[in-house]
């Protein structure tokens, strides 16, 4: 496991029931799954520079797992440095943002450093997105 730069980019796939009726994704979004470590992103500069080619092959990797993107679902994408730099801040808590590739998710990363109950961080995060944030995932 590898830190992600600062500078660097992540997108998080936020399913249709956790998008808003303006189309932004709510705190749900970011909140880690019972039974998980770590909330699942993908590291966009790890696949492309441009965040528009990088968003396209998040898309093509995570079919290819057989992942089900969804009408209505988007990618929120966040810089690592400033979920970090807000975070503690706000909160007090420190965030690792690890590259975690696999076979079929070569761009795969984690967000370490809070639980499932912890949903502050998750209500943190989602503050961070903004509307021109926010991608289609189909």
């Amino acid at each position: 496991m590898s830190p992600l730069p600062d500078v660097d980019h992540l997108a998080r796939y936020c399913k249709p029931s956790t998008i808003d009726e303006s189309g932004q994704p709510m705190a749900s979004a970011f909140a880690i799954r019972h039974g998980e470590d770590h909330l699942s992103v993908n590291w966009l500069e790890y696949l492309d520079s441009r965040p528009g080619v990088a968003i396209y092959q998040v898309r093509e990797a995570l079919i290819g797992k057989a992942f089900q993107l969804r009408q209505g679902g988007r990618f929120a994408v966040l810089n690592v440095g400033v979920i970090k730099t807000a975070v503690k801040r706000h909160l007090g808590r420190s965030l690792h943002i690890n590259h975690l590739p696999s076979k079929d998710d070569p761009s795969h990363a984690g967000v370490f450093g809070y639980a499932e109950v912890d949903f502050m961080v998750a209500a943190e995060m989602r503050a961070l997105v903004g509307p021109a944030s926010v991608r289609r995932a189909v």
